[in-house]
């Protein structure tokens, strides 16, 4: 039932949205709210540091000593690990047994998919290079911006925002998703997002779920930057 979750949850985010150089990445200003409404929360941003590695996908990176996880799950070509500020649950967890504790937490998740040869999802994903940076793109609850196209390693991809409308009344989410092939057809996804987000009364959603990524977002970046494939 998880994993048909999380494949509906890919569909439904490819069907909301229908190489550069390599560059060190910085954290992308958001277009979406207006900055003299930004509280900016202090930095979780770590200097001690654990490592994984999985020497059958070849993937190895860095992440904060603080976080908990990595919480890792394979399935034939298939690798997901998830990390995070507050506590991680073994995939396949059931919704109502994932108890959070901790207000204002970040999650990493990365999945690595070998030999994909899925081209639906290709067709999607060529979708969103095809946009323009800043460029958005509204679909019913979800909006979906555009923050640059980049390179890490052998991986050529895409970085966007996927998150709800401004219009939607309940159920939000707002996530940082990096999605990319390479040559080899191995297909890397990366997606971060704030969880269990405190709104003070009077606040705009918006506002608190990006404090949340500002103040993580350094320590997104670092994981991006020392991943290593073999």
């Amino acid at each position: 039932m998880k994993k048909t979750l999380l494949m509906f949850l890919l569909i439904m985010m490819f069907l909301i949205i229908a190489c550069a150089p390599k560059a060190a990445i910085t954290p992308e200003p958001l277009p979406a709210t207006d900055p003299a409404l930004m509280i900016v929360l202090p930095s979780q941003e770590s200097g001690d540091l654990k490592s994984y590695q999985n020497d059958s996908f070849g993937i190895e990176f860095q992440y904060p000593s603080t976080w908990l996880g990595p919480e890792e799950y394979i399935s034939e070509q298939n690798l997901r690990i998830e990390i995070g500020s507050d506590k991680v649950y073994p995939y396949g967890t059931g919704i109502e047994e994932q108890i959070y504790e901790l207000k204002n937490s970040y999650y990493v998740r990365l999945e690595y998919f070998k030999n994909y040869q899925d081209q639906y999802w290709r067709d999607a994903f060529q979708s969103i290079v095809n946009m323009q940076d800043g460029e958005s793109l509204s679909a019913g609850r979800s909006v979906t911006i555009k923050v640059k196209q980049l390179n890490i390693g052998k991986f050529q991809g895409v970085e966007y925002i996927s998150a709800s409308s401004e219009t939607a009344q309940m159920g939000h989410f707002y996530s940082r998703i990096m999605i990319l092939f390479d040559e080899q057809s191995n297909f890397l996804i990366i997606t971060a997002a704030p969880n269990n987000v405190e709104v003070s009364s009077g606040t705009d959603w918006r506002v608190a779920f990006q404090q949340v990524e500002q103040a993580n977002i350094l320590n997104l970046y670092n994981i991006v930057d020392s991943l290593k494939f073999k």
